[in-house]
C-alpha cells in the first residue's frame, strides 16, 4: 500500500467519522436488522409452541355433545358470546340420525379464509374434525368385526433425522441475507459523499489537482467507504448470537452459536464483498450528477444483488456456479456456516478472487469516469 493511498484511506475516514449521520447509518442497520429479525422469530416461536386454547362458535352443540366435547379435549372450546368468533362450526340437525346410520355427516367450517393470520386457527379446527372422523369410522369398523387396520394399509412413520445446524438453517437463512445487506448498506453514505458529496462542495477538483495517481485516490475513498461496510457486517455478526440468546429458539430444536473461529472466518469472506459493494457505489455515484441523484441510483442498484439473494433464499435455487461468483459465494459460505455444510475451500477461494476482479473492474472504470471533466464537474 502505498503512502499517498493510505493518506487519502486517513483523509475520507477522518471525514466520515466526523460526520455523525454516516456513524449512525454504518451502525444502525447492524444493531437494529438482527433485533427485528428476533423480534419476528420470536412471535413465530410463540405461535408455533403455544398451546393455548382456541375459542369458537360451535352451532347446533346440543345435536353432537359427545364431538363437542372432543373438541375441547383439544383445546378448542366453544364460547358462548352475542357475537361470533372468527370461527364457527355448524352441527347440522340430523347429526345423531346420520350418525346411527352409518351416513356421511357434513359439518360447516365457516371462517374468512382470505386472512392469513387465522390460517394456523383454522387448521387447528380442521385437523381436530378430521381426528375426530378417524375415532368415528374406526369404531364402526369394529362394531362390525373388522379390524381398522384393513383400511389402512401402509403406515407412514416420519423420523426427522434434522441436525441442529440443518433446523438454523431452515429458520435463520433470512436472518444471514441481513449479514450481506448491512455490507451494503453501511458504506453507503461514505461511498456518496466521497464521491458526490465532494463533487458538490468542489473539494473534489482540489484533489484531482494534487500529485496523485488516480488508482490511489480511487482505492483509498473506496478503502474508507469499505471500512464502513466491514464495520457493518462484523457488527450484525456479532450482533445476531447476542439477539438471540433472548429468543426460545430451543424450543424447536435450534440452537443459534457462532464460535469466535466462524465469526473471524465470516468477517474475512466479507472482505471481497465490501470492497465490491464500495466500488460499485462509487461508481454509480460519479454518473449521478447531484448528491441526491447518487442516493436514487444506488438505491435502485443495491437492490439488484440483494433481490438475487433473496430469491436464492427462497426459492432454495442451488447451482455449482453459484459458489464461484460474487455475492453468491459470500451467501453460500454464510448459510454453510448454520447449516454445518461449509463450502469448499477451493469454491471458497474462486468466490473470494472472482468478487476481487469485478471490484478492480470497477476501480478501473471509476479511473476512467474521473478523466473526463464530466464526472469531476457533474454536467
Amino acid at each position: 500500500m502505498s503512502r499517498l493511498l493510505l493518506t487519502v484511506w486517513c483523509k475520507e475516514l477522518k471525514d466520515a467519522i466526523r460526520d455523525r449521520r454516516s456513524l449512525m447509518a454504518a451502525m444502525s442497520y447492524a444493531f437494529f436488522g438482527p433485533m427485528i429479525m428476533a423480534v419476528a422469530f420470536f412471535a413465530v416461536v410463540n405461535e408455533a409452541t403455544s398451546e393455548r386454547d382456541l375459542e369458537i362458535t360451535v352451532k347446533g352443540q346440543s345435536y353432537a355433545p359427545e364431538f363437542v366435547e372432543f373438541l375441547a379435549q383439544q383445546g378448542i372450546l366453544h364460547k358462548e358470546s352475542e357475537q361470533e368468533q372468527p370461527i364457527v362450526v355448524v352441527i347440522p340437525s340430523d347429526y345423531q340420525e346420520r350418525l346411527a346410520r352409518a351416513q356421511t355427516v357434513s359439518i360447516v367450517v365457516q371462517a374468512d379464509y382470505s386472512e392469513r393470520n387465522g390460517s394456523g386457527d383454522r387448521s387447528r379446527v380442521t385437523r381436530a374434525i378430521n381426528s375426530y372422523n378417524q375415532v368415528v369410522a374406526s369404531t364402526r369398523l369394529m362394531m362390525r368385526g373388522v379390524s381398522p387396520e384393513v383400511v389402512q394399509a401402509i403406515s407412514v412413520d416420519r423420523q426427522d433425522m434434522a441436525t441442529q445446524e440443518s433446523r438454523a438453517a431452515m429458520l435463520l437463512g433470512t436472518v444471514m441475507v441481513f449479514v450481506l445487506m448491512s455490507v451494503f448498506f453501511s458504506g453507503m453514505n461514505v461511498a456518496i459523499d466521497t464521491s458526490a458529496g465532494e463533487r458538490e462542495r468542489n473539494s473534489l477538483e482540489f484533489l484531482l489537482a494534487q500529485p496523485i495517481r488516480l488508482f490511489d485516490l480511487v482505492a483509498g475513498k473506496a478503502a474508507a467507504a469499505s471500512t464502513f461496510a466491514m464495520l457493518g457486517g462484523v457488527l450484525t455478526l456479532i450482533m445476531i448470537p447476542i439477539v438471540f440468546i433472548y429468543v426460545p429458539l430451543d424450543k424447536l430444536g435450534i440452537d443459534v452459536s457462532f464460535s469466535v473461529s466462524q465469526q473471524v472466518l465470516l468477517a474475512v469472506i466479507l472482505i471481497p464483498l465490501a470492497l465490491l459493494a464500495s466500488v460499485l457505489q462509487l461508481f454509480v455515484s460519479f454518473m449521478a450528477k447531484s448528491f441526491k441523484e447518487a442516493q436514487t441510483y444506488i438505491t435502485f442498484v443495491m437492490f439488484a444483488p440483494m433481490t438475487l439473494v433473496f430469491v436464492l433464499e427462497f426459492t432454495r435455487f442451488e447451482h455449482v456456479a453459484l459458489q464461484y461468483l460474487p455475492v453468491t459465494s459470500q451467501h453460500q459460505v454464510l448459510m454453510g456456516s448454520i447449516s454445518g455444510n461449509p463450502v469448499a475451500l477451493s469454491a471458497m477461494l474462486v468466490g473470494v478472487v472472482s468478487t476481487l476482479l469485478l471490484a478492480v473492474v470497477l476501480m478501473f472504470g471509476v479511473q476512467y469516469k474521473l478523466k473526463s471533466e464530466k464526472a469531476v464537474f457533474g454536467l
